[in-house]
C-alpha cells in the first residue's frame, strides 16, 4: 500500500498553502503544538485550505479546549503529543467522542521511553485510528537526541511498530527529507510527515 504522504505546515501565508495543497500531498499535518501557531492561527489555516486536503491538527496539549478549537474550525483528525499512558490513549479519545465532532480521527504521537513501554496497552485502546512517532522527542528520551541510526532508536520504533501491527493499526513516522522516512516506508508505514514549511518561533 501506497503510503499517505503530508508535510507539517507552521505557516499561515496564503500563496504557500495554496502552492503546498496543490503539491500532490494526500493529507496535512497543522501544527499547533508549537508556540508559532496558537488559536487563531490554527483557525486561519484551517479556513484557508478549505477542506481541499484532509487536515490533521497537532493540539499543543493533551486539553479539551485545545481540541475542540480544532475540531470546531474544520479539522479532520487530531494528533495530541506525548502520550505515555493508556490513560492518556482513552482521554484523548473520550475528548473527541464527547465533543459535537465524534467522528473525528484520534491520532496519539509515542516520542518517549514510558511510550514505548506502554505502547502495547496505548494501542487496544478503542478509538485511535493510528500511531505517529515523533523521532526528535523519542531520541531525547532515550539519552541519543537526533541519533536516528542508533541501534537503540532502531529497537524503539521496531517495538512500536510490532504493536501497531499486532493490532492491525497504522503506523507514521516524521522525517525531515524524503530519504529519512523512505526506510520506514520500505517497513510498511502507512502514514508519513515529510519537511517543515517553516521553523517554528518562540
Amino acid at each position: 500500500m501506497a503510503p499517505r504522504t503530508a508535510t507539517l505546515i507552521r505557516t499561515s501565508n496564503r500563496q504557500q498553502l495554496d502552492a503546498i495543497c496543490a503539491s500532490g500531498y494526500d493529507w496535512l499535518m497543522l501544527d499547533g503544538e508549537h508556540a508559532s501557531v496558537g488559536f487563531d492561527e490554527m483557525a486561519t489555516l484551517l479556513r484557508d485550505i478549505g477542506g481541499r486536503l484532509p487536515c490533521y491538527a497537532r493540539v499543543r496539549t493533551l486539553d479539551g479546549e485545545h481540541i475542540k478549537h480544532a475540531l470546531a474550525h474544520g479539522a479532520y483528525g487530531i494528533i495530541v503529543p506525548n502520550v505515555d499512558t493508556t490513560a492518556q490513549a482513552e482521554e484523548c479519545v473520550r475528548l473527541v467522542q464527547t465533543s459535537q465532532w465524534p467522528s473525528a480521527k484520534v491520532v496519539v504521537q509515542a516520542e518517549s521511553v514510558e511510550a514505548v513501554q506502554n505502547i502495547q496497552a496505548i494501542v487496544e485502546v478503542p478509538g485511535i485510528e493510528w500511531v505517529l512517532i515523533g523521532p526528535y522527542d523519542l531520541t531525547k528520551s532515550l539519552g541519543i537526541f537526533e541519533q536516528f541510526d542508533h541501534p537503540d532508536f532502531d529497537a524503539a520504533v521496531r517495538t512500536i511498530e510490532h504493536a501497531c501491527a499486532g493490532r492491525k493499526m497504522p503506523v507514521g513516522i516524521f522525517g525531515m527529507t524524503p530519504e529519512r522516512v523512505a526506510p520506514y516506508i520500505d517497513r510498511g508505514h502507512e502514514w508519513v510527515v515529510v519537511g517543515i514549511d517553516r521553523v517554528a518561533r518562540g
